[in-house]
């Protein structure tokens, strides 16, 4: 028998592989893919003679309906209930659970044992979260636990998803029921393929559509794009084809930039409504390092990591004039130091935009050359000109204070061109307005740039907030490794508020990773945060002759200095034990 675990994130899998020397006859084969991209890899194990297909939540509904091999669900137990309860039922943040019935009946009777109030929607469709999700939102809930659909939609809305993770019971019995049912059955297998065998050889990528936009074929070159184009996506262009007969779109695909181009075929005498959608690549393929594309519609959940709920009041203001700001359309440069979550903050504006529906463009300035920005901005008559392929999307300027003179005049004769413009959000560590004083930035762009300005406090400032991300954060990586952490003790919670912090939200991250690691119990504790510091002690710099009383671009300059010194000058070491490459060393240095 051949059995094939279909599972929509990969802590799932670590599962499984822990599990399956316990169960005794079976032959699994474990892929990754969720939702859309779930259903093709079990059409893919259905015509490869796969006999069982295991899976999970909304994935595994979507692949019920798309096989004719059994398909056997890995359920949410109580014991799986109880650890996600754990981790928010002291928060003060107002909670709903989203889902399908057996699950939410079963969340609150756990929720009822334990005291803790959360309240409870059940849905039918997979179209229904959405709309109730939004209803929650104006409704002042803050954070959604769920399935994957569900945590996935509630992060792109930017609420606080949790998800409700499989442990190693629920695992056990779905591959057991697996063995059970080989002895009762083995299904025929399934061979109505359609003709294929010349489309198959055309670059074009072709995708079929019934007229409930449900996709009923596709040939080899659209398969191979099937994690660049999600099918909510798809859905949309379909609408659009059928009002413009055109469409041209803007996409990223292994570090290169594609224009995606579609139109419309429609058969009168045809049984079905047949949509062909061509994908082809302009010739010119760029390789731009310090450029990448965001799509909101193609998100996963808990991979965009919302953290904007607060209890700090410094915060609460971040996000009430974000919210503000996101539906002004105008231009906004955020401030705020190393790792305090500009980009996440950016990308969540563009998400709650007008804009949404468009890609958003994400440049980093401090690694992309001058040639690479003068060919993103190059009008269309001259060169390529990619920036004019989202000219109705947002553009993000990373590090906008490391543009050079040179650049920044590039990017001001775009901005006075006669063309229609995107979006622009820009950050940046440092104040600006020192940097014009110096020389070294454009006054007359900054008052472009800069129409509407935001400030994200350090996490020294946001002390408040820090149980919530902790939390947060380990169902994150209890998602990721398979990991059942249910929470941290005070005192562990009390040793991680005293540390500095210096590169904020993204370094309290990864020591929240590493602990969850290294963690075996079901609660983080004291021991635990203190191996890990103490194995951070013995790799990083002492900080006893860093000035932390200083601005932060001193107290980094500090460090790199110290680190430079102990790697005896060498650029090589040092801009590796520091996690930067040499070019960025070298500039700081000299700076």
């Amino acid at each position: 028998m051949k059995v094939v675990a279909i599972v929509p994130y990969n802590g799932l899998k670590e599962i499984i592989q822990t599990v399956k020397p316990k169960v005794k006859d079976i032959n699994i084969e474990i892929k990754i893919g969720d939702l859309e991209k779930g259903v093709k890899l079990a059409k893919e194990a259905e015509m490869n003679g796969a006999n069982i297909l295991i899976s999970r939540g909304g994935t595994a509904k979507l692949i019920k309906k798309n096989v004719k091999i059994p398909v056997i669900e890995i359920e949410v137990s109580a014991y799986d209930l109880l650890r996600v309860f754990t981790l928010i039922k002291g928060s003060s943040e107002k909670k709903a659970i989203v889902g399908f019935k057996n699950v939410v009946e079963s969340a609150m009777t756990i929720s009822n044992l334990i005291e803790m109030e959360i309240s409870s929607y059940t849905i039918e469709h997979e179209s229904d979260v959405t709309p109730k999700l939004k209803e929650l939102q104006r409704n002042g809930y803050q954070i959604i636990v769920g399935d994957t659909i569900t945590v996935n939609r509630a992060e792109t809305l930017g609420l606080n998803g949790l998800l409700l993770t499989s442990g190693k019971e629920s695992v056990q019995k779905a591959l057991e029921e697996a063995v059970k049912f080989e002895k009762i059955l083995v299904p025929e297998q399934y061979n109505h393929l359609l003709p294929k065998a010349l489309l198959d050889q055309q670059d074009r990528a072709l995708i079929v559509l019934d007229n409930e936009e449900n996709i009923v074929y596709k040939n080899k070159s659209a398969y191979n794009l099937g994690d660049v184009i999600s099918h909510q996506q798809l859905k949309k262009w379909v609408d659009e084809l059928s009002k413009k007969k055109n469409i041209e779109r803007l996409l990223e695909k292994n570090g290169q930039i594609q224009v995606l181009q579609g139109y419309l075929i429609s058969f009168n005498n045809a049984k079905l409504n047949c949509f062909e959608i061509t994908i082809e690549t302009k010739q010119e393929k760029l390789q731009i390092s310090g450029l990448k594309i965001l799509d909101a519609s193609s998100s996963n959940p808990l991979q965009t990591f919302n953290w904007f709920t607060a209890h700090n009041n410094i915060m609460k203001d971040v996000i009430s004039k974000a919210k503000t700001f996101t539906i002004k359309d105008e231009n906004v440069i955020i401030y705020g130091e190393i790792g305090t979550g500009k980009e996440r903050l950016a990308s969540l504006m563009h998400i709650g935009s007008r804009r949404s529906d468009y890609p958003m463009m994400i440049i980093d300035c401090e690694n992309i050359s001058s040639d690479n920005w003068k060919r993103i901005f190059q009008r269309p008559n001259v060169g390529y000109g990619i920036i004019y392929n989202n000219l109705n999307g947002t553009v993000y300027l990373k590090k906008v204070d490391k543009l050079s003179i040179e650049q920044q005049k590039v990017l001001l004769e775009f901005i006075e061109s006669d063309t229609p413009k995107p979006r622009i959000i820009s950050s940046s560590t440092i104040n600006i307005e020192q940097q014009i004083v110096e020389g070294n930035f454009s006054h007359e762009l900054n008052l472009i740039l800069g129409t509407l300005k935001l400030r994200i406090p350090p996490l020294r400032e946001r002390k408040e907030d820090f149980e919530t991300l902790v939390k947060l954060f380990i169902n994150k990586f209890n998602f990721e490794y398979g990991k059942e952490v249910a929470g941290i003790r005070p005192e562990a919670l009390q040793e991680l508020q005293k540390k500095p912090w210096l590169r904020n939200i993204d370094e309290l991250m990864q020591f929240i990773k590493e602990v969850i690691l290294v963690s075996n119990g079901p609660f983080i504790n004291l021991m635990d945060i203190e191996r890990i510091s103490e194995e951070h002690e013995l790799i990083m710099p002492t900080i006893n002759s860093i000035p932390i009383d200083k601005p932060l671009k001193d107290i980094e300059l500090a460090i790199i200095k110290k680190v430079f010194k102990e790697e005896n000058h060498n650029y090589t070491q040092t801009a590796k034990r520091l996690g930067i490459n040499r070019t960025t060393l070298w500039r700081k240095l000299k700076d």
